[in-house]
């Protein structure tokens, strides 16, 4: 037996599912490495795996490749190579019986028709571990569950979705701290008095005041963007977060100015600079596909200001970098015949 703890957030891979409701689980794992600043991981037991030592625990995150519904081939073999016992585990997952913004910890219980917990209880033969659950709540009219939880989050349910993804890491590093019992009555969310209503108008000026006072320091400015959101204050938040990536910038922490920059341009998707240094730092840490899939983006931006030029010299760099890209390939046609009509 080990000491180790093992976070499994259960997901889809491939970028048509990073931002659905069935990847909460995966987020609450991304945001965890970013907490942390952990990196690329690496892959093991058809997984991505991130070791750390999170509040004195040493933990290992995981993230299974194997598709939702066979979640249970990656974390049996993770958990009998490591020696991790049960009570170690901790499992995150989107949960349709819980409403959209709640938050359940639970010590044990059944799978509750969620197909990754269903998996991991069928591979383990035991259902005595720790699950967090992330509420998304009932499709609405007549869409069926399958294509509720394959759709991503829009607009404020994306905004509360970032939110309850940092309340559940906060959850899970109580977790490791303090144990399940203390973690359940902070985090669970829906059985008591709903909490008391925050003054926005006067967090967004206490954190802008906190910010003036200290505009180097990243704390106050990543609270006031938080407030911004809030409050709607979309624009100004997407500048919020391209200042706090020069922050992270100019103290060496390029990974963390990159997802500011990715933070800003799901905000505003138009903003070209960013999108060319999100493209540009990928291609610097040897990650073709997310590069190309950003300098795709990027080409979509400058035909919507009419720059056809500037569109196709983006797709021949991306071309460069794998010159079979079929999208790649097709976008260059598209344009190159634009250019002759």
């Amino acid at each position: 037996m080990t000491d180790k703890y093992l976070i499994v957030g259960l997901g889809n891979p491939g970028p048509k599912y990073a931002k659905t409701r069935h990847n909460a689980g995966w987020r609450v794992i991304d945001e965890l490495v970013h907490r942390y600043a952990l990196g690329a991981g690496r892959a093991e037991k058809r997984a991505r795996t991130w070791d750390a030592v999170m509040r004195g625990k040493k933990i290992k995150l995981v993230k299974p490749l194997t598709y939702m519904n066979r979640s249970g081939e990656s974390v049996r073999p993770l958990l009998d190579y490591y020696g991790i016992p049960l009570d170690h585990l901790l499992v995150v997952h989107d949960d349709l019986d819980t409403a959209f913004g709640i938050l359940k910890l639970r010590q044990s219980g059944g799978h509750g028709g969620q197909n990754g917990l269903r998996s991991i209880i069928q591979h383990l033969g035991a259902k005595d571990f720790a699950r967090l659950r992330f509420g998304i709540g009932r499709p609405p009219g007549n869409m069926s569950p399958v294509d509720f939880v394959l759709q991503a989050f829009q607009g404020d349910d994306e905004i509360l979705a970032q939110e309850i993804v940092s309340r559940a890491a906060n959850a899970i590093e109580m977790w490791l701290t303090e144990g399940i019992e203390r973690a359940m009555s902070s985090y669970n969310g829906g059985q008591s008095e709903p909490p008391p209503k925050v003054n926005l108008e006067e967090q967004l000026e206490r954190y802008r005041r906190a910010h003036e006072l200290a505009p180097s320091d990243p704390k106050p400015l990543a609270k006031l963007i938080a407030v911004q959101k809030k409050l709607g204050m979309l624009d100004d938040a997407a500048a919020g977060h391209l200042k706090l990536a020069h922050l992270y910038e100019a103290v060496g922490k390029s990974h963390l100015a990159r997802a500011e920059k990715e933070k800003a341009v799901a905000i505003q998707p138009r903003l070209v600079e960013a999108q060319r240094d999100i493209a540009e730092w990928y291609r610097r840490q040897d990650n073709p596909k997310k590069a190309i899939r950003r300098y795709l983006i990027l080409a979509d931006c400058y035909l919507e200001q009419g720059r056809q030029e500037a569109a196709l010299a983006v797709v021949e760099t991306a071309l460069d970098i794998n010159p079979q890209h079929p999208k790649a390939i097709e976008v260059r046609r598209l344009l190159m015949r634009g250019a002759e009509e």
